[in-house]
C-alpha cells in the first residue's frame, strides 16, 4: 500500500481483492474485482439515516429512515411508510427483539410493533433520556446510550420498550469522555466511550441487572460512533489509543486485534475529520470484508480478513464508494447510497455501479535491480479472457497499461490490450517494446463492465541498455 512514500512502495489496489487457491493448478493466486451494485429499491432524493434488517418475520423486511420518515422494504424491493419522526437529519440507530423495533435518533425514541402493527409510537416515559443516541438489545432488555456528558445508559423494562424504570439507569465510569455507543455481543454489553471500553454482563440482580465485569475495562476508545459494526463473529471499528492515533481494529475478547497497518494509519491519521467514519462488514465467498468510509476525506477502504490485505474503493470519478449504511437481508448484501435514496444489492457477478463505471486497478511492486538499467521487451498479463459482452461497451473489453519510469511518482498511459470478445478464450493481453528504466512501476486498469480476474504476469526483461 502506498503510504508515506512511493520510494518504498507504490503498490495500490482499487476495487479488487486477492484470493489464494490451495489446490495446485495453473494459478495459485488471482485478483478479482469487488462487487458491483444493482438497484434494489429507490426511496427518493434523501439518503438513509439508518437501516435494520429483520429476517425472522413471516414476511422478512428491512427498515430504513430517509429524512423524517421510517420505511419498510420487502423482498421485492417495495417500500411502505411506517411513520414519521420529529427529526430529519442525523444518524439513526435501531434494534429489535423479534416483535418490536426500537429506533433512536438523538432526540427521541420510537417503538414499532412489527407483528401487530399500530403505527410508529414515540417513547413518552419521563425517565427516558433526552439524548438517546444508540440502541441495542440483550436478554429481554432494550439498552439505550445517551450522548450527554453524564455517560448515562439505561435499560427498558423486561419485554417492554415503552417503559424505562428509573432503577434501570446506570453510568459508565472507566474513563473521561462521553459514551459513543453500546452494543450487545456474545451476551456481553460493551460500552464504548471516547477513551475507554467497559464490559457488563447480566447478573440478574433485582435493581439493575447488569454489572461491570471486574478488570475487563480497557484504555482505548471509539474514534467514530458510526464506525462500529459486526464483523466475522466479532465487532470492528475505528478506535483511538491513549497516544492520540486512530486505527482500524476488531475486538478480540476484551482487547483489540489491529487490522490496519502503519502505511494506512499514516494516511488516515492525516485526515482532517476522522470522527465521521462509517463502517460495515459483509461476507464475500468466504472473505470477511470490512469497509470503512471517510466522508470528509472522500476515501473508502476495504479490508479482506481472509487475505489480511487492504484495497481502496473508488467510483468512476475517483471519489469514495457510494456505500453508506448496510444490512444483510435474506442473504442479500444491501447497501444504501450516501448521495440519495437509492438502495443497492452488492453483486459479485455485476461489474458496474448501477450502470456507472466501476474501475478496477492494480499497481505493481518496483522492478529494480540495484539502480541498473532494465529493459522490457514484452509484458504479458494473464487473465480470464473471452469475457466480452454481446453488445455495447464491453463487447471487446480492454485493459490499459500505465508505466512509471521514475519509481511510481508519475504514470503515463502506454496502451490498451484486448481481453477478448465473448468466447475468445485464447486472447492474450500483451504489450511490446516498453523501453528501459532503472526503476519501473506498472499499473493495470479495467473499466469495461466485464468479469475481472487477473491470474499473473510475465515479462521479457534484459539488464543493461535496451
Amino acid at each position: 500500500m502506498r503510504g508515506k512514500t512511493p520510494a518504498v512502495t507504490a503498490q495500490q489496489r482499487i476495487n479488487c481483492f486477492g484470493e489464494m487457491y490451495s489446490a495446485p493448478d495453473r494459478a495459485r493466486f488471482a485478483l478479482h474485482g469487488t462487487p458491483g451494485k444493482v438497484l434494489f429499491a429507490n426511496i427518493g432524493a434523501l439518503p438513509s439515516r439508518g437501516i435494520w434488517s429483520v429476517d425472522t418475520l413471516t414476511t422478512p423486511l428491512f427498515f430504513t429512515v430517509h429524512g423524517g420518515t421510517l420505511y419498510s422494504v420487502n423482498n421485492a424491493g417495495t417500500s411502505a411508510i411506517i411513520g414519521t419522526l420529529n427529526t430529519t437529519t442525523g444518524d439513526v440507530s435501531m434494534a429489535d427483539d423479534g416483535t418490536r423495533l426500537v429506533l433512536v435518533d438523538g432526540t427521541d425514541g420510537w417503538v414499532y410493533n412489527m407483528v401487530t402493527p399500530a403505527g410508529l409510537n414515540r417513547i413518552t416515559d419521563g425517565n427516558f433520556t433526552t439524548t438517546p443516541t444508540t440502541v441495542t438489545w440483550q436478554d429481554t432488555y432494550f439498552i439505550v446510550t445517551s450522548a450527554a456528558a453524564n455517560k448515562q445508559f439505561q435499560l427498558s423494562a423486561t419485554d417492554d420498550p415503552t417503559t424505562w424504570p428509573a432503577v434501570n439507569i446506570n453510568y459508565a465510569g472507566s474513563g473521561s469522555g462521553r459514551i459513543q455507543t453500546g452494543l450487545a455481543e456474545h451476551s456481553v454489553l460493551e460500552i464504548f466511550g471516547d477513551f475507554y471500553v467497559e464490559f457488563w454482563n447480566n447478573a440478574g440482580f433485582a435493581d439493575f441487572p447488569f454489572v461491570r465485569i471486574p478488570g475487563a475495562a480497557q484504555k482505548f476508545g471509539l474514534a467514530a460512533r458510526w464506525s462500529l459494526f459486526e464483523y466475522d463473529n466479532s465487532i470492528a471499528g475505528l478506535f483511538k489509543n491513549r497516544m492520540g492515533e486512530v486505527n482500524m481494529s476488531r475486538m478480540s475478547g476484551f482487547g483489540l486485534d489491529r487490522l490496519s497497518n502503519p502505511e494506512l494509519e499514516f494516511l488516515i491519521n492525516a485526515y482532517v475529520d476522522k470522527a465521521d467514519c462509517r463502517g460495515f462488514g459483509y461476507m464475500l465467498g468466504g472473505h470477511p470484508m470490512a469497509q470503512f468510509n471517510f466522508p470528509t476525506a472522500n476515501k473508502s477502504w476495504l479490508y479482506d480478513g481472509l487475505m489480511q490485505e487492504w484495497s481502496e474503493l473508488q467510483d468512476a470519478d475517483e471519489d469514495r464508494d457510494w456505500g453508506h449504511k448496510y444490512c444483510n437481508f435474506i442473504n442479500r448484501r444491501i447497501v444504501t447510497d450516501y448521495r440519495n435514496g437509492s438502495i443497492y444489492r452488492l453483486d459479485p457477478a455485476t461489474y458496474d455501479n448501477n450502470g456507472a463505471i466501476l474501475p478496477m486497478e492494480v499497481t505493481s511492486k518496483h522492478l529494480w535491480n540495484d539502480d541498473k538499467s532494465i529493459g522490457i521487451h514484452q509484458l504479458q498479463v494473464d487473465l480470464e479472457s473471452g469475457v466480452g459482452l454481446a453488445t455495447g461497451q464491453g463487447s471487446n473489453p480492454q485493459i490499459m497499461l500505465y508505466i512509471s519510469k521514475d519509481g511510481g511518482h508519475q504514470f503515463v498511459p502506454w496502451g490498451w490490450a484486448s481481453m477478448g470478445p465473448i468466447g475468445e478464450y485464447t486472447t492474450r493481453a500483451i504489450w511490446r517494446n516498453l523501453g528501459e528504466a532503472k526503476d519501473w512501476v506498472l499499473r493495470l486498469r479495467i473499466t469495461d463492465p466485464v468479469k475481472r480476474a487477473i491470474t499473473g504476469a510475465s515479462a521479457e526483461i534484459v539488464n543493461g541498455p535496451f
